[in-house]
């Protein structure tokens, strides 16, 4: 539903829109054509350029509060025919808590020498951006243009009002919607001399955005600016656009209004963001619901430790309530009653929390809500004190002196086990009003998260027939729990298990399968098939050549490390272990083995690969061991030399010999 605009009626912004009204009108004269030439000439392998993005944002004080509103140009240059359909548009984003006041359009079109004509924006239109939620009420706009004519100039202006002060948006120096290069771009905060400002810079390549400020007229002026900011380019294994993406984090620390004796403090440390933010969990489901309460007793009545209490608890929600991510403005932020949520059977991460929270302290357990943010973003408390550190919300449990984390946005995971996405990340778990901890989740040692890939094959003719048997334990058994839950079909179940299992060439066929998925304990998954790959064997004379790496882990794991400093990031750290065994054919032996070997990067990752014979079968053993979550940019050259080494290891075959 497109949301009604709120037009502006304050006289200070009728001003300002009159302003730009008049600068608009006298923008591109006939000397402009030159500048833009140059600009035009700067970027002439580009099909389009950001010649200027702007930002002004603007706090003052209405009646008594604090109000901040962002006026934004985003200024562009089509340098070719393909960009006259392809980027004749610009994009930005709105949403409960960033109402859009005001937009509008311009383009200016070649006409005559070193003259330009004057068109109107095309239209608007508005959409949803982005599929994840914390809160999902954010919308986006795109301004249209079309008869546009190469070197044409577009310009679109909006404003956007932000209501919540703990809630000023980030900017960003790239443009991230497009990937065009940006020739300048300018963040411009205007706030009253007592209105104290923290600014955070994040990203790659940060040292090209200069910082000025400046007092006059009762005003401070921070200005942030770069210049020949190239295209945005999306990178391989990062968790976000966060990471690299040069940005600067706003927040207001605090501000003392006329006739005020003290500061009013918005946040200037995790003390302050917890008092922000637990109101929003304050005496949340502490009435009593006696449906609630009988089914607790019922769940946990036979039970006599507090870990059997919570791991029923847990488990009975993972069955029964169904996570949905429903989130809108503040329902971002507060979670629903326990009682609504067992009524409705279902609701987000914040409702999922909020019922395994009421359920164990029901049941005598100390339970607290926690905030945490997923690894798509960077940050931490030493970072910033602001909401912007969370996404996500959880159960914390204190059992037997530690705290433990129930997620309950996925059936998957055994009690007690995190998701992988908030491994590293720091919790902040509420206890009560004056009370909180920050707690970091930790990771899981690679030994927790193994494969162990066994497969069985003997020749005939140039054809090997033979078994595999896959066991996963941990995240590889629940992310494969994952997909099976999705795929019920016969079919798709086949074709799913087929992806798995394959192996050796593309003429691989499997004849017959078999999961066994735990529903209970560590939820391990077990997979056996049998399968043939033909013309696989190659012969010359009495020799015979069997290339035994059947699987080629790691294989495409290089870094792209041109220009990239940013780290490679992995899921989890993981062990992985494959054995293939092969028979050897009646009237054959071993002529010759590949040699073994074993190569590392301390901390990092390691690899043996080894092959040992008897009369009767040759045996292949491979074990790969990932000690980290992030390869940083120091280790990529040693990286890729080990993925080059097992490029070549895997091409390497035992050779037979007829006796």
């Amino acid at each position: 539903m497109k949301r009604k605009m709120k037009y502006i009626k304050e006289p200070g912004k009728q001003l300002w829109l009159i302003a730009a009204a008049m600068l608009v009108l006298s923008h591109l004269s006939a000397q402009d054509r030159d500048k833009y030439d140059t600009i035009a000439n700067r970027y002439k392998n580009e099909h389009a350029v950001y010649t200027n993005v702007t930002e002004q944002l603007v706090i003052t004080e209405e009646n008594g509060v604090l109000a901040a509103n962002s006026y934004v140009t985003l200024e562009k240059l089509l340098l070719t025919d393909h960009a006259l359909n392809t980027y004749n548009r610009d994009q930005f984003d709105y949403s409960d808590f960033h109402e859009l006041t005001s937009c509008s359009g311009l383009a200016y079109l070649p006409s005559g020498y070193k003259t330009y004509r004057q068109v109107k924006c095309s239209g608007f239109g508005s959409g949803s951006p982005r599929s994840y939620v914390f809160f999902d009420d954010v919308r986006y706009v795109q301004s249209y243009y079309s008869g546009l004519l190469k070197n044409s100039i577009t310009e679109t202006k909006y404003s956007i009002e932000h209501t919540n002060m703990h809630m000023i948006p980030s900017f960003w120096f790239q443009d991230v919607n497009f990937g065009l290069p940006v020739a300048s771009a300018t963040y411009e905060v205007i706030a009253p001399a007592y209105v104290k400002m923290n600014f955070v810079i994040k990203g790659e390549n940060t040292s090209k955005i200069k910082q000025t400020k400046e007092e006059k007229n009762g005003k401070i002026y921070y200005r942030f600016t770069a210049t020949e900011i190239p295209a945005f380019k999306e990178y391989e294994n990062v968790p976000s656009i966060h990471y690299y993406v040069p940005h600067v984090i706003p927040y207001i620390v605090s501000y003392r209004l006329d006739g005020a004796k003290k500061d009013s403090v918005l946040t200037n440390n995790a003390d302050d963001l917890y008092k922000y933010l637990y109101p929003n969990v304050r005496n949340k489901n502490f009435k009593v619901d006696t449906f609630l309460t009988k089914k607790v007793d019922q769940i946990t009545g036979d039970d006599v430790s507090v870990k059997d209490k919570a791991e029923h608890i847990y488990k009975w929600v993972m069955k029964n309530i169904h996570y949905v991510a429903i989130e809108n403005g503040l329902e971002g932020f507060v979670p629903r009653p326990a009682d609504t949520v067992l009524k409705r059977k279902y609701g987000d991460c914040k409702d999922m929390a909020a019922i395994i929270v009421t359920m164990c302290n029901m049941a005598g357990l100390e339970a607290h809500y926690a905030w945490v943010g997923t690894n798509r973003l960077p940050y931490e408390h030493n970072d910033l004190p602001l909401s912007l550190l969370f996404n996500h919300m959880i159960c914390a449990l204190k059992l037997n002196g530690q705290w433990i984390f129930l997620d309950g946005t996925t059936r998957l995971l055994p009690f007690g086990s995190n998701r992988y996405d908030i491994q590293g990340k720091e919790a902040m778990i509420a206890i009560d009003d004056n009370k909180y901890e920050v707690v970091k989740i930790p990771f899981e040692a690679a030994d927790k998260n193994v494969t162990v890939d066994s497969t069985y094959i003997s020749i005939e003719g140039k054809k090997i027939t033979g078994s595999v048997k896959q066991f996963y334990k941990g995240y590889d058994a629940w992310k494969l729990c994952d997909m099976l839950q999705y795929t019920k079909k016969e079919d798709d179940r086949e074709k799913a298990v087929r992806a798995i299992t394959s192996r050796g060439s593309n003429k691989y066929i499997q004849s017959k399968y078999d999961i066994d998925a735990s529903e209970t304990g560590n939820r391990d998954v077990t997979i056996k098939a049998d399968f043939v790959v033909d013309d696989y064997v190659h012969q010359a004379g009495k020799q015979c050549f069997v290339n035994l790496n059947l699987l080629r882990f790691y294989e495409d794991n290089a870094v792209n490390k041109k220009d990239r400093k940013v780290p490679a990031y992995f899921d989890y750290k993981n062990k992985h272990k494959e054995v293939v065994v092969l028979n050897l054919p009646k009237g054959y032996k071993v002529k010759s083995l590949p040699a073994p070997i074993k190569k590392s990067i301390d901390g990092v990752w390691n690899y043996s690969i080894s092959y040992t014979a008897d009369k009767n079968r040759i045996v292949l053993t491979k074990e790969y061991e990932l000690n980290t979550t992030a390869i940083a940019s120091d280790y990529f050259a040693d990286h890729n030399k080990m993925v080059d080494d097992l490029k070549n290891i895997y091409k390497e075959s035992v050779v037979l010999t007829a006796n």
